[in-house]
Order: C-alpha cells, then structure tokens, then sequence
C-alpha cells in the first residue's frame, strides 16, 4: 500500500523501492523504436474506420429489470439484472455500475447482442457463489467468483413448450449444494402461462423437477425455506402481467401459494380458502426471525371488467397479505384506496436488520409499514395512478425491492419499465441510481444542434436527457396532474432554431419550451394513434413539422404492429390538421423526410410502401420503382441537393434515387442485402458521408453519398440500431439501440465539449473518481474488450511514476 500525505493512495501488485544512492540492474539499451502512429483523421471524415470505436455510455435507464441483490460479504457491492443487459455490478453501494457478464453469451434481441438475464440469488453461506438465469431461453449460470465470470449449470432443465424463464433462485438454509429455481413455462409465445420449480442437490451439476404445474397454471417465482424446518417451502406464483389459469372468472384467476412441508416432494396450494382473495402472488417475504410470519405482494392489470366487478363485490382483492401461522390464514393489511381499485403491489420486503420495517411498493403508490407489516402508511405517489418514482422519470413499477442490510432508511427498487431507483429516506423521495447500468429499448436519440454534449432520448423507459454526452442522465417527464401522458415514449425532435423547444410523441404530441422542466399537450385526432413515433421539422422552415403514427413495437422490431395517421402542423406544432394518405391510412408511418427546399415535399416512408406529396399532405402518390409491398422503414434527403434520395426496407434493401423519386437503384456495396434499415444520416458538412442504422447488423458509413458502404461497429455492444442522431458540428454521432441505450462515436477521437460545462467523460473516467480511494473490493471481475466484463479502477504508469518519485524525493536526507 503506497501513503501520501498519511493516506493510502493506490495499492500495486509488485513495487520495490531501492535505497538511497543505489542502482538497479543494468539493463540493455533497448533498440530506438519508431513511435506508432494512431489514426488520423481525415478533413471532413473524421477518422478511418478503423480508428473509431464506440462509447457505451450506459444510460439512460430503462429495460425490464428484474433482481437486486447485496453481496452478503461485502454490503458495497451490489449487483442488478436486466432482460436485455444481463448482470451489472455496482461496487460502491449502489451508485454506479458496469456489466460483468463473462461467460453468458450474448443470445437474444434483434441483433443478438442483448444479454436476458432476469433472475439473481447470492448464496447465503459463501457469497462467492451466485445464481443467474435467463428469460425465455430456458439457461442456469453459476458463478463462483462473486460475479466476475460465469459458467452454464443447466444439465436436466429442459424446455418443454415454447420457452422457459427462470424467475428465482432461492439456497437451503443447510447447504450451498441444495438449490432451488423457479420458473415459468411458456406457450404460444407468451398467451399461456405455467409454472415449474427444479432442484439441485450437487451444486448444480444436475437439475431435477419437483413441481409442475402444467399449463394454463401460473409461473413461479420466489421460494422462502423455514431454516428452523428446511422441509417447509413457500413457493409464490404468478405475476401481474402474466395471465393465469382461471383468469376468465371472478376473481379473475391465479393459483396462489404452494407449501410443501416434506421438501417438495408434495405440495397443497393456499388460495382463497386460506384468505388470499387474489391469486397473482407477485411477492413473497419471510420474517427474518419468525419463519411463520410472511407477507405477500398481491395483484394484476386485469381487463376493466375486472376492477367493475371488484367495485360491485365493495373492494379490491389486491394489496399486501399477512399470516401468522405459516400461510394457513391471510389477512389483508393493505387495500388500494377507493379511487384507486386498479392498484395493484408487485414487490413487498423486509429490513433484515429490523424486520418490523417492511416496505410495498406498486403502480401507484409505495408504502412503509413500522410495525411488521401490521399497518401501512403511503409514503410516495403522486395520486391517481400517475406512479412514483425520480423527478421526470417514469412511474417505477418495483418488480424487485433490496433494504441496505446497514441502514433500514436506504432501499432499492429494481424497475420492471427499467432502471434502478434509490430511496435514503424510507421511501419518501427517489432518485435515479442506474448510473452504467441500462436495457433501455429507445426509439429516438436526439442531439442538440447547439451543444453537442446535450443529448435527448425518448422509448420504452420514458425520455430522458444528458448535458454530457452520455455520462449520466435525467428524466424529463414532468408532466403536472391531470396532463396524461404515458409510460412510454417514441418519436423526439427538437425545434433547429430555438434547440429547448422540444416535440414528443406519446398519447398526444408534447411540447416543452425549458429543455423538458415543463409540458404542455396538443391532442390529436381519434385517427392518429396511438403514438408519434416520428417527428420532423421542414429544414426550410421551422414552422412546418410533420408527425407520422405507429406503435412502439413498428419502431423496435420486424413485425408489422397497428398505428395509423399522419399529422401536419403550419405553427411549429401548437396545432395540427390530419393529412394522411388513403394508401397508407391503416399503416404505421415509421419514417419522415421534407425536402430542404421546400417544406411542402414530402417523402413518408410506412408499413404500406413509400410515399410522397408535394403539396405538404392535401395529396399523395405511391413512389414507383422500389418495391412496395414490403414495409419501408426509413427515407432521407441529401440536405444540398432534394433529387438524391435514399430509402430503407425491412428485410428488403436500401435503395437510392438521385431524380428525387422517380427511378431507383439498390444499394448492396459493404451492406446486408435484406437488412432493416432503421435510420439514415447525412453529414450537414459533407453530404457525401452518410451514416446508415440497422437492426441486426449495427451502423454503417459511406464516404461517397453511399454507393459503398463499410460497418463501423468497434465498441458498439449491442447492434440491434433503431436511431442516429448527428451533431451539427459533424463530430459526434449517438445511435439509440434496442437493449443497450445510447452509444457515442467520437468522429475525430475527442469527447463533446459543451458550451457551458466541462468535456463530456468518457463513463469509466466518472466512475473512477465516484470509487473510494482505497477499497478492498470483491469480486474484482476482469476486464473484457467487448463490455462484459467488469473493470476496476486503475492508476496510469505516469501517476506511478510521479508518485514513486515524489517519495523518493521525501526519502532523501535533508
């Protein structure tokens, strides 16, 4: 350990400090070396191909997160899972975080790339040992270092329908060698649910089943073992998104909660007649010191028939439940209130260190209870069913919720719509903790034309925006009561002559005129819907923007999803006229391109072909020449010249035009002949280089106005493109990606600088400063080149140097 000025400042592997006055080893003077030259960039390219490599900045939040967990040994490390980024760890109670997913291969999404992971245990008895599964494929991985590397461990599971979800993992209070994972069956992708739990007796070298529940049944999800009787098992099933066997009746179905007494070799069900008058049993906690006490998270999104039955029945079955004898007897110690029958709880905990702590936590509202879970006291919600959450994030739905083992006030909530929340208060207030740790599906990534390190998102996790190129990020949904609104987001585009002026799409077409503080919403026609998921100012004038409709999925994937309309503004977007096309009026319009010139010529490219008018939507024609009868996902214009035009399928090619529509020709150079073209970029410096996006194969540039093409995907992690945004300076590119969040490449090898705050940081820069100086960390991962791996701190050899010097120094005699 090396001391400065009485603190420790870095610990080395091997340093030896001679003394005084004496000499090391001689050694061979090494031959005169030509120094390596990086490479350049080129005026107006940027640097080649080859020198670019993407920045994974690790936000904004979102995904579908699922666990989070505290590393029994060392409280500081904490580590969260994600559906699409896998495992991420956080070595500094909770603040930042990186992926450490070493030996899971990236299996699913679009591209492949994206890591689902959904399930998450640490072995009580050595913390070294972690338990990881993936959704829906059906995989057990087992780590044995305290997450930095992973094997697979699913001999015996067996995927016996269309997929298999590992939904938790629970150790016997006896062995490290006996565990427990839970499961759900999956039918017909996703209309049919069932549930099965396996078990492993030799660490998880074989897996048997202990139960099945066939389907329709209901999927598993937590185990509680009575460690005074490891033969008594609790087994939750069902969730609030998933259906159920009997979910056609009142009280509208679930099965409710296994119990086995004889470690699972049989098992009785508690349901109604136990008291539990839902069966969707989301959550399941075990008093700490008192295995016969338990509460239970209980609750669905049922069909509006449901809540009118429960209104007609005087109450609503969901809430939190409590028993005292092990499950025999329920009671309900929380009911949504009356104006709020559709509330339902998705996770409920207990503090460890003080069990008559206890936490729930819902779509509306979270709760803190100070007596066990006996009474209940809403601690945050901002009424209705609007949710609760970080300032300007969306509503956190807490699928997972962790009590800090050291302080009963500090509690994590693991967000099912994405990211992790942070409450140092017991649950009064909340703030965004997913600093590196990101799923987010995004649709739309816009950069604002006057400062190229402020960067806006919007999608599946609300929208979200960053003053420092990626680094960290915070959310703009601070829509005031009764505004509406969404939990998700689509199209995003900021107004080129006053850059705070914002246009968002979701149920409406949202305005803010403050960079996202505040919003006012314009309606649409019944038409239109249900999203914006394109907006588009005329570059000609900024008065002009054009809205095209469709649902989130149009934007994220392959499949064609409903969405129809096409909107058309004359005020800069304070009110809006329908133009929609007869040829395209049931089709999503996924792409948007006005000309330079004139901002009544328009291309809109849709699930129904490539259109076109000229006389800004009043009429259209189908564009002939390219072929129609596959969706056209994106179309651009040549910002110097309207005749070049360019025009991306799904699964079907790009194509470019250079008489502005009339005749087309394939593009196959350097590309994917059947690729889905998700966005193309033209350079406003340089209208020969463009930037293309692909879902499956990630970004490509073209230097000559893209008749060859060439990938440029160093760094990027996750492929799977569905937007690019380019400042206007032409040196910063950002790509939203459906998995990862927002990707940065630097164009000419240096982070954006903004106009009024520091340069952007790379996300390890930030996290190296947020680290303790001295900590003895473990697990420490090692570093992997593609992003997985988890990477520590680390001090340059030029700092070893001027250190060790500088002790040298203080050495001397005086």
């Amino acid at each position: 350990m090396l001391h400065v000025f009485g603190s420790a400042t870095a610990e080395f592997d091997d340093l030896s400090l001679l003394p005084p006055g004496s000499q090391g080893p001689a050694q061979p003077s090494p031959p005169i070396a030509q120094p390596s030259q990086p490479p350049q960039a080129t005026p107006g390219e940027g640097l080649p191909a080859e020198g670019l490599h993407w920045v994974r900045t690790g936000g904004p939040p979102g995904g579908l997160g699922y666990d989070i967990r505290y590393n029994l040994g060392d409280p500081d490390v904490w580590y969260a899972t994600d559906l699409y980024g896998g495992v991420h760890i956080s070595i500094d109670n909770g603040l930042t975080w990186q992926p450490s997913n070493n030996g899971i291969p990236r299996q699913s999404g679009p591209s492949g790339d994206a890591i689902p992971i959904f399930s998450l245990t640490v072995d009580p008895h050595d913390p070294q040992i972690i338990w990881a599964g993936t959704d829906p494929q059906g995989h057990i991985y087992k780590s044995t270092d305290g997450g930095a590397s992973w094997t697979q461990k699913d001999k015996g599971v067996t995927i016996e329908y269309d997929g298999l979800s590992f939904r938790g993992f629970t150790v016997d209070p006896r062995s490290s060698s006996i565990v427990y994972a839970m499961a759900e069956t999956i039918v017909n992708g996703n209309e049919q649910h069932g549930g099965v739990v396996y078990k492993t007796t030799n660490g998880g070298e074989s897996w048997q089943v202990i139960w099945d529940g066939g389907y329709p049944s209901s999927l598993a999800r937590y185990m509680w073992i009575n460690p005074q009787d490891p033969d008594i098992l609790y087994v939750s099933t069902g969730i609030f998104d998933r259906g159920a066997i009997r979910d056609d009746v009142y009280p509208w179905g679930g099965l409710g909660i296994l119990k086995s007494t004889d470690g699972g070799t049989s098992w009785r069900i508690l349901n109604e007649a136990n008291g539990l008058k839902s069966l969707y049993i989301g959550s399941l906690f075990m008093h700490p010191e008192n295995p016969d006490i338990l509460l239970a998270g209980v609750g669905h999104n049922n069909p509006p028939a449901a809540f009118e039955q429960y209104a007609e029945h005087g109450d609503s079955p969901m809430g939190v439940y409590r028993t005292v004898d092990g499950g025999e007897h329920w009671t309900q110690v929380l009911q949504p209130p009356a104006d709020r029958q559709e509330e339902f709880i998705t996770s409920v905990e207990m503090c460890l260190s003080d069990p008559k702590i206890a936490y729930a936590g819902g779509n509306a509202a979270f709760y803190r209870s100070q007596d066990g879970g006996i009474t209940w006291e809403e601690v945050a919600g901002a009424g209705g069913l609007v949710g609760w959450g970080p300032p300007g994030g969306i509503g956190a739905l807490p699928i997972d919720l962790q009590c800090d083992p050291r302080d009963v006030n500090r509690i994590f909530a693991n967000n099912y719509k994405g990211g992790n929340y942070l409450s140092e208060d017991g649950g009064r207030t909340w703030t965004n903790a997913s600093t590196g740790y990101t799923g987010a599906q995004l649709i739309t990534v816009a950069v604002d034309p006057t400062n190229p390190a402020r960067v806006y998102s919007a999608g599946r996790n609300g929208a979200w925006r960053s003053d420092n190129g990626g680094t960290t990020w915070y959310g703009i949904i601070n829509l005031a009561q009764g505004q509406g609104g969404s939990p998700e987001w689509a199209g995003l585009a900021l107004d080129p002559v006053q850059p705070d002026r914002i246009l968002m799409g979701g149920e409406g077409i949202f305005e803010s005129r403050d960079g996202g503080k505040s919003w006012v919403v314009h309606p649409q026609s019944p038409q239109f819907g249900p999203f914006a998921v394109v907006i588009v100012f005329a570059p000609s004038d900024a008065g002009v923007v054009y809205a095209g409709a469709g649902s989130h999925n149009s934007m994220i994937v392959t499949e064609a999803y409903a969405g129809s309309g096409l909107a058309a503004s004359r005020d800069g977007g304070l009110s809006w006229q329908d133009v929609t096309g007869d040829q395209f009026a049931d089709a999503a319009v996924t792409g948007l391109a006005v000309s330079p010139e004139n901002p009544q010529a328009v291309f809109a490219a849709t699930q129904a072909g490539l259109f076109k008018t000229q006389d800004g939507g009043a009429s259209w024609s189908a564009v002939e020449g390219i072929p129609n009868e596959i969706p056209v996902r994106t179309v651009a214009i040549n910002p110097a010249d309207p005749q070049w035009v360019l025009a991306g399928h799904d699964l079907g090619g790009l194509y470019l035009s250079q008489d502005g529509g009339e005749t087309w020709q394939q593009l196959t150079s350097g590309l994917e002949p059947t690729g889905s073209y998700r966005d193309i970029v033209f350079d406003p410096k340089d209208p020969q280089i463009i930037y293309l996006g692909e879902l499956f194969s990630g970004v490509y540039r073209s230097i000559d106005g893209g008749l060859m093409w060439q990938k440029i995907n160093q760094g990027l992690t996750n492929r799977a493109v569905t937007h690019l945004s380019l400042s206007s300076d032409s040196q910063h590119l950002y790509a939203a990606t459906n998995g990862e969040g927002v990707f940065r490449l630097d164009l000419f090898g240096n982070p954006p600088r903004s106009p009024d705050l520091p340069v952007a940081e790379e996300p390890s820069q930030a996290e190296e400063r947020a680290a303790p100086t001295e900590a003895t960390v473990s697990p420490a991962p090692p570093s992997s080149e593609d992003g997985q791996g988890f990477k520590l701190p680390c001090i340059g050899g030029a700092l070893l140097l001027v250190i060790v010097g500088w002790v040298l120094l203080r050495r001397q005699p005086r």
